[in-house]
């Protein structure tokens, strides 16, 4: 039994090895290329359709992505249908030896380039993982984020490993604030799970700052009683207030009874002022409703001056008609 734990063991340490062995053989079939270069892995289950999209009537609708554009963006706007093929192209742009561009798309979305996509067959998913990692470390591309979002559509379990490493004390904060954006949106659970971890302990307001909008963007995994547990519980009052904005972005029903109760309990002022502007982001009225309560409850008075200032900017016809019937 000794010698078989010793061999797993031994398995699992030689794991990193071969993963930057294969890496570097990448790095070295990259080099030898020149333009645009794909190759394709498993695409991590939890994310959607990634690919270029513009809106139509209210609805996004695919349009594929151009490789070479200048102003290049990428959404993953749609849902995974069912059945649909689960791969993900990494696109390397190689230019005299040397990668200056990194693009990740479903392996599904249309893409075009004025030069020919050298296709690189064989890639071992841990070796892209570690070859992308590797240049975010150096860091190359636009603040590494690239390449971090291109690590996270990777299925390979390496690329949770690498994600939680950036995200992690210790690193750049734009680094770790771009690890943490796509732990929440394409790790799934255990991405939500960690992100919320740092909400909760990071010693830097900042990073909870934006733990907290990463969470409010994780609705499916019940994100809005994360949220508003840091809301009432942050040490930071600033963070408290960002908390109570996200709140109401989140269109959940809970979310007006759960602000105004935060400005019975907050002794910030800061947080108090945000949480009266939080009510005005409320859909379909219901903030407006939330300030006319203010402005007619026992609250202090410059939380009603708040308010009223507020209901002023709202220009509604509820906001008016009480506006008219408060200045008789």
């Amino acid at each position: 039994m000794r010698l078989i734990s010793r061999l797993v063991c031994c398995v699992f340490l030689l794991l990193p090895v071969a993963a930057t062995a294969a890496a570097d053989d990448l790095a070295r079939r990259l080099a030898a290329s020149d333009g645009w270069v794909q190759w394709q892995v498993p695409l991590a289950p939890d994310a959607g359709d990634s690919c270029c999209y513009e809106g139509r009537g209210g609805a996004s609708g695919r349009r594929g992505c151009d490789l070479d554009g200048r102003r290049w963006s990428v959404d993953d706007a749609a849902a995974t249908q069912p059945g649909a093929a689960r791969e993900l192209a990494v696109y390397a742009h190689v230019k005299a030896g040397q990668v200056d561009a990194v693009r990740a798309l479903s392996a599904s979305c249309p893409v075009s380039s004025t030069s020919a996509i050298t296709q690189l067959d064989g890639v071992d998913p841990a070796a892209s993982v570690a070859w992308l990692a590797a240049r975010v470390r150096r860091g190359d591309g636009r603040k590494g984020d690239e390449g971090i979002a291109a690590i996270a559509f990777h299925a390979a379990p390496a690329a949770m490993s690498v994600l939680r490493e950036f995200a992690a004390v210790g690193a750049p904060r734009d680094r770790r604030e771009a690890a943490l954006f796509w732990l929440g949106q394409t790790r799934g659970a255990d991405g939500v799970e960690a992100v919320e971890r740092v909400a909760h302990e990071d010693a830097d307001a900042k990073i909870r700052n934006h733990a907290v909008f990463v969470l409010s963007q994780a609705q499916k995994y019940d994100a809005y009683p994360r949220v508003l547990a840091i809301a009432a519980s942050d040490r930071s009052g600033e963070v408290r207030s960002q908390a109570l904005f996200w709140l109401a972005q989140m269109k959940d029903d809970r979310a007006a009874a759960d602000i105004v109760a935060a400005l019975h309990r907050e002794t910030d002022a800061q947080a108090r002022e945000q949480a009266v502007f939080a009510l005005t982001q409320l859909p379909d009225g219901q903030g407006d409703k939330a300030l006319i309560d203010l402005i007619r409850g026992d609250y202090p008075r410059e939380v009603k001056q708040k308010a009223l200032f507020w209901l002023g900017q709202s220009g509604s016809d509820t906001a008016l008609a009480f506006l008219d019937e408060t200045l008789r």
